[in-house]
């Protein structure tokens, strides 16, 4: 029986047989072939093919696709610099291979901004930069046993997996390897994990599953030792970068990144009590985000005018379009939506319906999309990660009601209902709420639910003094009350806690946009230009003491909403069904987009973005508020007798929201 090894004179290759015929050849009834040739090779009918190569090149590219089309098992030894990557086991079949391995090896923080450097330098796109072998004679000794003995796992087919399969051994100069998984890639031509695009993929079914947590609303609990195992590695994880920084306040506070073959980053935030709180939120995010981005689980394949697809698509003014002020500039990056222009479209489930619809792949994901023009600026409103999908559609409601609720308030100028808390608040809450107080902060509730049932809450916290930051809010949406409480309390001190530590130098920028507008470009303007105490009349019309009614506890205002939408069962099938019926019952839809890419599928998650039409979604930057076609914002002031008249555009709030 035969191994082959194609290695073109590889100094890997070399120690591979030399360490294999000192340690095997006289042993073992399988013989190490190493002169053959890719044309020859289905005629050896190889138990295993060991491709040995000392730096990235078209041969790699030769062995793997001869060996694919004869279906053939591989163990690939790649060096790379001055790291040697060992497997995975490359089975027929099987996804998770050497392409899936290289491309995160190219994509990590390391190497993406040492490309985008290159890139700056020559001024153009450039290959990536290989680097030759680096090993000292000693590693190569080492490493030389350890592939031998891995050879010898895969092909006595012993009990115990080899150490190979489903993962790579990543040996960096210091004698010893690491065994890291490889999440198979959306993108690997390989694996082929990306089907097209299809109405009966679209379509979802809802599934009874038996909550962990009841005041969470989360059916699992995280496993955040395997969610790091799985995703987090700085040579060849799908998240290579993350960190985390305390500065002795309250919460501990995390990012986390991922790199898509297009050089762009992707981040996600958190924050938490504890560093695997921070951490575990913010690697949870970034993936949620990587398939919020562009499409990863499905291949756009639908291109087509709105005007031929008569019902089966949603009209883009549902979700909200941009003024007709905002395309008068001849150099914008938007253009207006034309029925009679091909986009690409995706299809959803439509809830409400119980079938598939098309929606506009602009406003499925927030990055890049098969139209050379966007009409609309997206961001992740509605996405929203979870252990089913359920539970992720849940949360994604939660969501869209959150920022629905605050931009209804802030672009009409309403004064909400006050809450305050009351004798049943979890003493956690009221740990927040007065950790805020003791730091100088009268801390305000309001009541943004509006015309729906579901508790949405606006937490204000206004500082006793003429300091930055004057004013800081932060939202929350949730059934249980109290977590919507808590979410609007966390959001708000972890906001506070970051404006405390804004420069001297952001702070003139933010008077300068406060000055003029038109310089708010990004989500974080937003927030450090609402915190100056310049801005503090922006929050009059929320804040004024005349508002001060009647102020109710949070049990008052929420009596009915375990009961209605069956919180007790702790079945979340039942609850969300509960939830979607109330929003049917109100004349919504709510469309949900699957968007759980192959690598979060892997972690036993599942994401996707939720979509009201109707409601407001949230936008970032001036001018790009997307209000155009929603009745609802415009009448929703006067149904609820805050105003004398439906009103109109030019009635809106002028100051940029918030929000962030």
């Amino acid at each position: 029986m035969n191994i082959v090894i194609f290695h073109n004179g590889s100094i890997l290759g070399k120690q591979i047989i030399d360490t294999w015929c000192e340690k095997h050849s006289q042993t073992s009834e399988f013989h190490i072939v190493h002169n053959c040739s890719l044309d020859d090779l289905e005629e050896y009918r190889p138990k295993l093919v060991i491709l040995a190569s000392d730096m990235p090149s078209e041969f790699e590219h030769l062995v793997l696709g001869k060996c694919r089309d004869l279906k053939l098992s591989t163990l690939s030894v790649l060096g790379r610099g001055s790291t040697v990557l060992l497997g995975p086991l490359e089975t027929p079949e099987i996804p998770g291979c050497a392409t899936c391995l290289q491309l995160r090896w190219e994509n990590t923080f390391h190497r993406s901004l040492l490309n985008s450097i290159l890139n700056q330098q020559v001024g153009s796109i450039v290959e990536p930069l290989h680097m030759p072998l680096m090993m000292s004679q000693s590693d190569l000794l080492t490493l030389g046993d350890i592939v031998t003995d891995e050879i010898q796992s895969i092909i006595l087919e012993s009990p115990n997996s080899p150490n190979s399969k489903g993962k790579v051994g990543v040996y960096d100069q210091e004698e010893h390897i690491e065994w890291v998984p490889v999440v198979p890639s959306h993108d690997c031509p390989r694996c082929n994990l990306m089907p097209d695009d299809d109405p009966v993929l679209a379509q979802l079914q809802f599934a009874s599953h038996i909550m962990n947590d009841v005041e969470t609303l989360r059916v699992g609990t995280v496993d955040f030792k395997r969610l790091e195992e799985l995703f987090m590695h700085t040579e060849v994880g799908y998240i290579s970068a993350a960190n985390e920084f305390w500065n002795g306040d309250r919460y501990v506070q995390a990012d986390a990144y991922i790199y898509t073959p297009a050089g762009t980053e992707i981040a996600g935030y958190g924050s938490g009590l504890s560093i695997i709180d921070a951490k575990q939120s913010a690697m949870l995010e970034v993936l949620e985000r990587s398939c919020g981005f562009q499409a990863v689980n499905r291949r756009p394949v639908v291109l087509g005018k709105y005007s031929e697809f008569n019902d089966i698509a949603v009209h883009p003014s549902q979700f909200g379009l941009h003024s007709h002020e905002l395309f008068q500039s001849s150099n914008h990056i938007l253009e207006p939506f034309d029925e009679e222009k091909k986009y690409s479209w995706v299809w959803a489930h439509s809830t409400k319906y119980n079938k598939s619809v098309l929606i506009p792949e602009q406003i499925a994901y927030y990055g890049p999309t098969a139209d050379e023009k966007r009409f609309i600026k997206e961001s992740s409103n509605g996405c929203a990660i979870g252990g089913t999908v359920e539970e992720a559609v849940l949360h994604g409601i939660f969501e869209v009601l959150e920022r629905d609720g605050f931009l209804n308030m802030w672009y009409a100028k309403m004064p909400m209902p006050e809450l305050r808390l009351g004798s049943h608040c979890p003493s956690e809450i009221s740990e927040v709420f007065n950790y805020l107080v003791e730091n100088g902060f009268e801390v305000r509730l309001f009541n943004i639910s509006h015309d729906l049932s579901i508790p949405a809450i606006c937490a204000v916290a206004i500082s006793g003094e003429n300091d930055y930051p004057k004013v800081v809010s932060g939202s929350a949406c949730h059934l249980n009350p109290y977590q919507a409480v808590y979410g609007a309390l966390r959001e708000l001190t972890v906001q506070v806690l970051n404006l405390q530590r804004t420069s001297e130098e952001r702070r003139k920028e933010a008077v300068s946009m406060f000055l003029d507008s038109t310089k708010i470009k990004d989500i974080l303007d937003h927030v450090v230009v609402a915190g100056l105490p310049e801005a503090y009349p922006r929050w009059e019309f929320l804040l004024r003491q005349e508002n001060r009614r009647q102020i109710q506890s949070v049990e008052e205002v929420y009596t009915d909403v375990a009961r209605r939408f069956q919180i007790d069962s702790r079945d979340i099938r039942l609850i969300l069904n509960s939830v979607l019926d109330d929003l049917h019952g109100r004349g919504f839809d709510v469309i949900v987009l699957n968007q759980t890419s192959v690598e979060v599928s892997y972690g036993g998650l599942h994401a996707v973005k939720v979509l009201i039409p109707g409601m407001t979604p949230i936008t970032f930057g001036y001018g790009f508020q997307r209000v155009r076609g929603l009745s609802r914002l415009f009448e929703l002031p006067y149904r609820m007798g805050y105003s004398p008249r439906v009103l109109t555009e030019k009635d809106l709030n002028k100051d940029c929201h918030p929000f962030s």
